[in-house]
Formats: C-alpha cells, sequence, structure tokens
C-alpha cells in the first residue's frame, strides 16, 4: 500500500473519532430558517445572524443549523490570527454557500475564537473547530455542499471534517501538503488560504504523527475575523 493511502486510512480513522456525535440518532438536516440558543432556564429563543462587524457576543452552542446570514454574491475572507502568527482564508460562498455561511456565522460569534488546533499532522492537516473536547461542537449538524472532484484538494484547502455525508458541524481541516490532491474528496471544500501561508507550515511543525496527531505545541486560533466585500 503507498505511503498516501495508508496516512489517508489513518487519517479517516482519526477523525472519525474526533467529529460530532450529537446527531447520532437523528436525520441530518440541512440549515433551517431560524437558529435557536438554549436559555439558562432550558427554553429556547431565537438568535438572529450576528452582526457583520463582529460585535456580538460570543456563543458556542445553539440548537439548529443557522439561517442563511451571508451572501452568496459577496466575497469573504477570513482572516485567522494565531499563536503561529496571522494567515488569511479566502472562502468561496458560490461553490459552498452551505459551509461558508456556517463557517461565517459560526466566525462572527466567536466560537472559534481561543480554539487550538487540536489534531496536526507536517504535511498532511492541521484540524480545529472543538471548544470543550473532542466530541463537542455547536449542538446541530448541516448537509454537504456538492463535493470537489478528485485532485481539487490542494496545500491551504479548507474543508469540512466530519465522520459521515451531511454531518458537518464545526470542525474543519487545512491541508498541509500538495499530496492531498490524491486523496478521496469526501470532505466539502469550502476555502483556500491565500496569505501567509508560511504560518501553517510553522503550525504543521510542531504537529504530532499519523497515529498520534496530538501536536508537540498548540498553536491557537486567537482571533478569527471575516471580512465582507462587494
Amino acid at each position: 500500500m503507498g505511503l498516501l493511502a495508508t496516512l489517508a486510512i489513518l487519517f479517516l480513522g482519526v477523525l472519525g473519532s474526533a467529529v460530532q456525535n450529537e446527531a447520532e440518532n437523528e436525520a441530518p438536516r440541512a440549515p433551517t430558517t431560524t437558529a435557536t440558543s438554549a436559555g439558562a432556564d432550558g427554553s429556547s429563543e431565537p438568535v438572529p445572524c450576528p452582526a457583520s462587524d463582529g460585535s456580538s457576543a460570543r456563543r458556542t452552542a445553539f440548537d439548529r443549523a443557522p439561517p442563511m446570514c451571508i451572501d452568496p454574491t459577496r466575497s469573504y475572507r477570513a482572516r485567522f490570527v494565531t499563536t503561529a502568527g496571522v494567515f488569511t482564508a479566502a472562502l468561496d460562498a458560490q461553490r459552498s454557500p452551505l459551509a461558508v455561511n456556517n463557517f461565517v456565522f459560526l466566525s462572527r460569534y466567536h466560537f472559534y475564537d481561543g480554539l487550538p488546533f487540536h489534531r496536526v499532522v507536517p504535511g498532511f492537516y492541521a484540524q480545529t473547530g472543538v471548544p470543550e473536547g473532542d466530541d463537542v461542537g455547536p449542538g446541530y449538524t448541516f448537509a454537504d455542499d456538492p463535493l470537489p472532484e478528485r485532485g481539487e484538494y490542494r496545500e491551504g484547502s479548507l474543508a469540512m471534517a466530519h465522520e459521515r455525508p451531511d454531518d458537518n458541524a464545526s470542525q474543519f481541516v487545512i491541508w498541509l501538503g500538495p499530496e492531498v490532491a490524491q486523496l478521496d474528496p469526501v470532505f466539502p471544500l469550502f476555502g483556500q488560504v491565500v496569505e501567509g501561508e508560511a504560518v501553517l507550515q510553522r503550525i504543521g511543525a510542531d504537529g504530532g504523527t499519523v497515529e498520534d496527531p496530538t501536536p508537540s505545541t498548540r498553536h491557537v486560533i486567537e482571533r478569527l475575523e471575516i471580512i465582507e466585500s462587494a
């Protein structure tokens, strides 16, 4: 078996143990028109789209997938301020509106602020999106966007991380090497790093192994900013 095939098999096994399990006994669903968050008394209240200027208070738990908060005709970038440096990714809202909408929704609610890249393999991937533990997510799942063709993954690509089709939530991976073009395209592709690629290499350099991807140094997303333009 080739090295990449071995890595892919091991990666899928590791990833499967890391993603959300909240919806294991219910059918996955696409985003609905209203997001809700449980109140302190157990009641649910509507959660509107977060403020585009980043002023919304932080939220990490929701009862439903987000409403459509983005305009797919506009451009979105994500600026990652991390302990390893700053990098920027262009988000492809036309290609993957569900994934980009979810990512922007969570980012503008500061869901990702303070989260580590908790699984990292040098030259392969860096994974993040878990606020409190390996099996904790935002409290919902949403459907896949159309999957890419084989060969479309490349170094710096952002892809949703899930255990099964249509089971996306908050976790995602950033591919760290060109060999990922040979992987089966089973994860929705929603962005591409366009600035600060050297920062990704610093994050990757402190990674673990495929068998144990726990990084030697946990690099953290200190702040994730969404930049929207016409």
